[in-house]
């Protein structure tokens, strides 16, 4: 980022986090960040952006960044475990973390549902201690012995820890604690509404104050007696937990308490090191936080942090409008070229307030659609002297970064992707301790679209000019075209030992399906991708091809029947368990087709075959005509495109309101094979694939395919296959 000579390596630790750009999140860097420095450690941050409480596929690209936790630079790891709302994505954390047992981890923060860490030890504020200072402010200052507490989710351990707190002031006071007077609440604003209006009605009697466990569920009760015109603290004082820095948004201003956050990332920090430098982690005594007063209680709110918070959101108000107004994602599309695309960010520093460089890593060939992560290119952005400039690193190479400044900083690795698609990352450095905000959630977007239109540009010019220039591949795929396919099997029927004929097998796809709309072309060509990269590993080191649009081929020399019978076996296990396939054209839109005598020519040999997959497809058209085919495709379809538990045939015959004996009938009648004998075969299928194609082991593959016996489910594969899993797998 800063080009110059190399420096030598300093000592890395890595923060694990999400939407770094939340008061959270910077409070607890404003503490790690220094500390680091001081014992000379660089930080690398390495968060996603958008973090949605739900699992989305399309935002599913950008948690791609966590694999960054695998880099061996990495010398110790923070994961702020609080920010991690989904608990698909905790589980997924977990994992990632429980492989770096090699080095020692801190959790910081409350701890949630999903998070199954074996080598973190947790660490935190004392929440009980917060909120019992919190209720003692109320008790002692007020004089207040009316209070309730709006706390979290009843299944949330943090909720509980805060109830803990409120009754330890109450009874050290000799408040009676009341169990009524507790309520939960989903840390947000509408059960802060929900409880306001509760007030208002009657429904619940109106107390002297009320604790909200976080800022936002009192934000809530804020604005509801605000529109009722109902004056605070005249009617009810409302105090809040965390001071998330809204406080301006809502009227009045709320009173709330402020953990140190800050201290307790040096105080993390700090251990971390302590632990890397001598085998220990130290004591830990939770740091206090404090009241900060708002007008929301009677204390009435100090000018000073009204105007500390005023100036913060002028500035925050100051850069939007900036980025609302600024042209870089306009110069981004008119690029055409990456050292054209590198030099647009000339000039446009001022969107990423106190940023000291940036590299934009983009995957190898990112604009292929493909994820070959193995190298990265990375660009220098910001830099006048160095702007485009480009160099190679692997993915999991962190120090390159960090080697390049003499003195520590702080390093924000966020992810790079379109759609679901990941392209890389981007390395942004700060020299000062401070973070990115959330603008910098629409710059990195405008980096993505741009990146996008600009790899369109060069496939449109690639396919208006270059097209035809390669004489022998698909230019889709990287396959073998036709004419490429005709040249290896010439030279394989030359080679041709004695005795041994050539065999040539195809797979027809998309049997009788129409052409995808527009709209959809992107789905069909992906299909065609990933169809043609599985299909060249596992039918390695034979050639393989893609004859036409949905005509694949694969030819080598010919050992035994059994041995082409494995072949597409694993041919038509491949298309069977390629769900977007399944998805888009059924599982009854493909057939294969095999020849295996000698024959004097390649032109002979695969027109040969050519006739024998017209014969296959024939076959598969006539099935549609069979009486009740239309009417059962679409429950075979989904057994074989679900991962979920296939329906029992009770279910179905409820849906098609028919009886099950009638329904076990017509479907062998249909597909020449029993309903529960093609679960089986869908499991097999399945466990086939996971076999070939990835190296987990064998219970873990019995469980994927819905086998909590491992013992039967080794005998059903082999009377499937005539092979037990570990003797498969080595064929």
């Amino acid at each position: 980022m800063n080009g110059g000579h190399y420096m030598m390596k300093r000592q890395i630790i890595g923060v694990i986090s999400t939407r770094t750009a939340d008061t959270e999140q910077c409070e607890l860097l404003r503490g790690i960040i220094p500390a680091a420095w001081r014992q000379n450690t660089d930080v690398v941050v390495i968060s996603n952006i958008y973090n949605p409480e739900y699992d989305d596929e399309q935002l599913a690209a950008e948690n791609d960044i966590y694999r960054l936790i695998e880099s061996p630079d990495l010398c110790g790891l923070i994961l702020v475990t609080e920010a991690f709302i989904n608990p698909t994505h905790r589980r997924q954390i977990s994992q990632l973390m429980n492989n770096r047992g090699d080095i020692p981890q801190i959790a910081v923060g409350s701890y949630f549902e999903g998070f199954e860490l074996e080598h973190c030890i947790p660490i935190n504020t004392a929440d009980a201690d917060d909120i019992a200072d919190l209720t003692e402010h109320l008790v002692t200052v007020h004089g207040f012995n009316e209070i309730d507490l709006l706390t979290g989710f009843e299944n949330y351990s943090v909720s509980h820890l805060r109830i803990d707190g409120y009754r330890r002031t109450l009874e050290k006071y000799g408040i009676p604690f009341d169990e009524n007077r507790v309520m939960f609440g989903d840390f947000w604003m509408p059960s802060g509404e929900k409880l306001a209006k509760a007030y208002i009605s009657g429904e619940r009697p109106m107390p002297q104050a009320v604790i909200c466990a976080n800022d936002y569920m009192a934000y809530g009760i804020l604005d509801e007696f605000s529109r009722r015109g109902i004056a605070i603290p005249d009617a009810l004082t409302v105090v809040g937990y965390e001071f998330v820095r809204e406080r301006h948004m809502h009227t009045p201003v709320l009173t709330t308490f402020q953990r140190n956050r800050e201290e307790l990332g040096r105080i993390v920090a700090e251990m971390l090191l302590y632990r890397i430098k001598t085998g220990e982690f130290g004591g830990f005594v939770p740091p206090r936080g404090k009241v900060i007063c708002g007008s929301s209680c009677s204390c009435g709110i100090r000018l000073a942090d009204l105007d500390a918070e005023l100036s913060a959101a002028r500035d925050k108000a100051f850069y939007e409008f900036l980025h609302l107004y600024n042209q870089l994602e306009q110069r981004l599309t008119e690029a055409h070229s990456m050292r054209d695309f590198c030099g647009k960010f000339v000039g446009s520093e001022y969107l990423l307030r106190n940023i000291g460089g940036a590299e934009l890593c983009l995957y190898r060939n990112w604009h292929h659609g493909e994820t070959d992560d193995s190298t990265m290119t990375c660009y220098t952005l910001y830099s006048r002297e160095l702007n485009g400039q480009s160099r190679h690193i692997s993915r999991l190479e962190l120090s390159a970064f960090t080697e390049r400044s003499e003195r520590p900083a702080v390093y924000y690795c966020s992810p790079l992707f379109f759609s679901d698609r990941p392209l890389g990352f981007i390395v942004t450095r700060y020299d000062t301790p401070a973070t990115y905000d959330h603008i910098f959630r629409s710059w990195r977007k405008s980096v993505s679209n741009a990146l996008e239109i600009l790899r369109m540009k060069n496939d449109i010019r690639y396919l208006m000019e270059c097209c035809n220039i390669s004489e022998y591949q698909d230019t889709l795929t990287g396959l073998l075209n036709r004419k490429g396919f005709s040249h290896e099997l010439h030279i394989l029927l030359g080679k041709e030992k004695a005795g041994q004929p050539v065999f040539c097998l195809l797979l027809r796809t998309a049997i009788d399906r129409d052409s995808l709309s527009l709209k959809n072309k992107q789905s069909e060509i992906a299909v065609h991708q990933e169809i043609s990269s599985a299909l060249q590993n596992i039918t390695a080191p034979h050639v393989c091809a893609r004859l036409e649009q949905n005509v694949y081929a694969v030819a080598g020399l010919y050992t035994d029947e059994k041995a082409l019978a494995l072949l597409r076996e694993r041919v038509t296990a491949l298309v069977l368990n390629n769900e977007k396939y399944i998805g888009i054209f059924g599982m009854d839109s493909f057939c294969t087709a095999s020849v295996c005598t000698g024959y004097n020519s390649s032109t002979e040999l695969l027109s040969i075959a050519e006739k024998e997959l017209a014969v296959q497809s024939e076959r598969a058209r006539e099935m549609y005509q069979r009486p009740h085919y239309r009417q059962l495709i679409a429950a075979r379809s989904r057994l074989y495109s679900s991962s979920e538990e296939p329906l029992t045939v009770e279910a179905l015959c409820r849906q098609y309101l028919i009886s099950a004996g009638h329904f076990r009938k017509i479907y062998k009648e249909t597909f020449d094979i029993a309903y529960h004998q093609d679960i089986i075969r869908r499991r097999m299928m399945k466990m086939i694939w996971l076999l070939i194609s990835t190296d987990l082991d064998l219970s873990a593959i019995a469980e994927r395919c819905g086998y909590d016996d491992y013992g039967y489910c080794l005998r059903l594969f082999r009377q499937f296959t005539g092979y037990t899993p570990n003797k498969y797998r080595k064929l």
